[in-house]
């Protein structure tokens, strides 16, 4: 959930905003002078845009995503876990003695 407000409040509920922002994952937008000036998040979701950006910045990465897209739009199967690692993906569970 997204809140908007005036920096003013926000100097004066700093505090209780980031606390807030800490425990619910929310957002506020800071205005000055009525327009948008800052975004005040979760430092969780800071780091997941920040990665997310970085991947949308690189063009090695973006290339190998639009490949990806085209080989299983076209109904193509990619390697399973086990063929590529050449073990199982679940461990037999083992029996306490």
């Amino acid at each position: 959930m997204s809140k908007t407000l005036p920096i003013s409040e926000v100097k004066t509920r700093l505090p209780e905003l980031v606390s807030g922002v800490e425990d619910r994952e929310e957002e506020i937008v800071v205005t000055r002078k009525g327009k948008p000036a800052a975004v005040l998040v979760n430092y969780a979701e800071y780091e997941r845009l920040k990665e997310s950006l970085d991947v949308l910045s690189d063009p090695d990465l973006m290339r190998q995503i639009s490949q990806s897209k085209a080989f299983y739009s076209k109904g193509r199967k990619g390697l399973s876990f086990e063929q590529v690692f050449d073990e199982p993906l679940h461990h037999p569970k083992r029996h306490k003695r």
